[in-house]
């Protein structure tokens, strides 16, 4: 376990290891509590440390110290996350003197959390469930995919302003073009209505795709009335694109589906194999050779994929989303091109480890 040290007077946050069994808990109410990455990453795993000293005595090149720059993902729950694993090994992979952690914080308690981390100096966020459309308000700015959804899923700092980007819309489409051998979907289908399938929708329509349609469940009022305020704000700024929405009736989706070139579960539906999409989803109806996308990652390959494959359908998974967003979060934070596959591959390895 890592130990956090706030500094005071804007002095940067100072890093120290905890031996176990010491478990730690910030005090930020709400329920929220921190988990950390590993601070030191080596292409053999995580090494042990101990005060900055490895085991042989030698100081490891890349040991976490007082100026690190660090970063962070927000969210509940957390401890699923792979963000740590992609980004540190990335970090390590090209020498780069950063640490990437993992922050437990409730929604409830974001509005308080939040404002903390930004006085500690922290250099970067990603964000993810449930606080994704919580963040702009705090923000010094928003990008147009940020803007447009109203989620934000990645924060950079530009000049001591933090600037808000949606980095699953443009990591969504391109891991897509990825399994279509770059040839662009003309019409997108898109099973829910939260922060992932907003970013879907307005990567869809910023790219030039004619028509969107998106089924949820009308019966959940908020996030189905959110929808539909997103889908003014992208109509208006896309007057060329037709927005449809859809209840949550598979039987009714069948002429929207036949047309669809990409066809995309933004519902966490199918996760840890929970859901029954991949049973209810028409399959006779969808367009022959339509790729099907799916957000989640565990499984990495859920019923609703394996039986879209079964039907000869390609298929993108949750890793190649993964990849391709944290490739985009990256380059924001750094300048540097990191690479989508070995991100996918650093996750895929780790997920194997652990024999999920």
């Amino acid at each position: 376990m890592i130990f956090l040290k706030f500094g005071l007077g804007g002095e940067r946050p100072r890093f120290t290891r905890l031996p176990p069994p010491v478990k730690w808990i910030p005090p930020f109410g709400g329920g929220a509590g921190f988990r950390f990455a590993p601070p030191l990453l080596t292409e053999r795993g995580v090494s042990p440390i101990m005060d900055g000293v490895e085991d042989n005595g030698a100081m490891p090149e890349n040991v976490v110290n007082a100026s690190t720059g660090v970063y962070a993902i927000l969210g509940d729950p957390i401890s699923h996350s792979l963000s740590p694993v992609i980004m540190n090994r990335m970090f390590s992979r090209l020498g780069l003197d950063k640490v990437f952690l993992a922050f437990r914080v409730a929604a409830d308690s974001f509005e308080r959390v939040f404002p903390v981390l930004k006085s500690l100096g922290l250099e970067g966020y990603v964000l993810t469930m449930p606080v994704k459309e919580r963040a702009a308000p705090l923000l010094d700015g928003l990008e147009a995919e940020a803007e447009i959804t109203g989620a934000v899923n990645c924060v950079a700092v530009r000049e001591g302003r933090l600037i808000g980007h949606n980095t699953d819309s443009l990591g969504f489409w391109r891991a897509a073009l990825e399994r279509t051998g770059g040839s662009a979907p003309g019409e997108v289908f898109i099973l829910g209505s939260g922060g992932f399938a907003k970013a879907a929708a307005c990567q869809a329509a910023l790219r030039g795709a004619k028509r969107v349609t998106a089924a949820f469940r009308r019966s959940e009022t908020a996030l189905a009335a959110g929808f539909r305020r997103f889908g003014e704000r992208l109509g208006s700024r896309f007057p060329g694109v037709e927005i449809a929405c859809l209840d949550w009736r598979p039987e009714t989706w069948g002429g929207s589906l036949a047309a669809a070139d990409l066809i995309v579960n933004a519902t966490p539906n199918g996760m840890g194999g929970i859901g029954d999409l991949g049973r209810i989803f028409p399959y006779g109806a969808a367009k022959p050779g339509a790729l099907f996308f799916d957000a989640v990652y565990h499984p990495l390959e859920t019923e609703f994929l394996r039986r879209a494959g079964e039907r000869g359908h390609p298929i993108a998974d949750g890793l190649d989303l993964l990849g391709h967003q944290g490739a985009e979060s990256f380059r924001l934070w750094t300048g540097a091109e990191a690479d989508p596959a070995a991100m996918r591959a650093d996750a895929l390895g780790f997920l194997r480890e652990r024999g999920r």
